[in-house]
């Protein structure tokens, strides 16, 4: 079975989690909360993003393992230059609010009534700077991958690419 190119996967959910969070903000500034509930549009597009960005985060922090099922995500590269940063990144708490509200009430409906974070939240905190930091470790694993071919055969590099500058018709790659 052909295998995905983990720095392309991270590259592209990466910079959809920023745009998301961009277009978001922008619904949050730009509308007071009167308009954006008199706009079905507005109101669905916000939801829609919001939705979206929390599922994107969560994939990008995934740890979920299974016997037959592998994810691509920041915690699972175990490399030690690497995993520090993205300790620390995962660590902070306004990604722990956005995975906790992934778990119980976006991608999977708990029990528990947890109020799941908000847009306000998302659009307050320091998670666009967070997500910015993410750019070395993507670069330094990339870097890492390069070093041994024998590391860049496991992980298969279907295409030369220059991650930074993905198109917007991303399938190719998927």
């Amino acid at each position: 079975m052909e295998k995905r190119n983990p720095i392309v996967i991270l590259s592209i959910s990466l910079r959809f989690a920023k745009e998301y969070l961009e277009m978001l903000c922008d619904i949050n500034k730009t509308y007071t909360m009167e308009e954006i509930q008199d706009s079905d549009e507005l109101l669905c597009k916000r939801r829609a993003l919001w939705i979206a960005l929390i599922i994107e985060i969560g994939c990008l922090f995934d740890t979920y393992e299974a016997k037959n099922k592998k994810v691509i995500s920041f915690k699972k590269i175990n490399i030690p230059i690497v995993k520090e940063k993205i300790d620390k990144i995962h660590g902070n708490s306004i990604i722990g609010r956005i995975i906790e509200t992934r778990k119980t009430f976006t991608a999977h409906k708990g029990q528990e009534k947890i109020n799941p974070i908000s847009v306000e939240e998302l659009c307050d905190s320091k998670l666009k700077i967070l997500l910015g930091e993410l750019d070395q470790p993507l670069i330094d694993f990339e870097n890492w991958l390069k070093q041994d071919p024998k590391l860049e055969n496991e992980y298969i590099y279907r295409k030369t690419l220059d991650t930074r500058n993905v198109k917007r018709n991303c399938h190719d790659y998927l």
